[in-house]
């Protein structure tokens, strides 16, 4: 399911452009398992975790593995890509 979600929206990313994907289920490891599938190359631009208000329950540390903000782009010219911001 998030390999498919992710490819459609990695289809509707203008190239250059970001993607952030968020998942509370560890799934957005398949992000390279989507990019395949609509002939994209990725590379990682930032990845966090929950925000303070997820607490994490000192009992279960991994907690904090289970929900990832991950943002992306794609790759152009070796890695390199333009990028406006203003």
């Amino acid at each position: 399911m998030y390999r498919n979600l992710n490819s459609l929206a990695l289809g509707l990313t203008k190239k250059g452009g970001f993607l952030m994907t968020c998942s509370c289920s560890g799934a957005v490891t398949q992000i390279g398992g989507a990019a395949s599938m609509v002939g994209r190359k990725i590379t990682v631009v930032r990845q966090s975790s929950a925000a303070s208000d997820h607490p994490i329950d000192p009992s279960y540390p991994e907690g904090d593995l289970h929900l990832e903000n991950v943002y992306y782009s794609e790759m152009k010219d070796a890695g390199f890509f333009d990028a406006d911001w203003e």
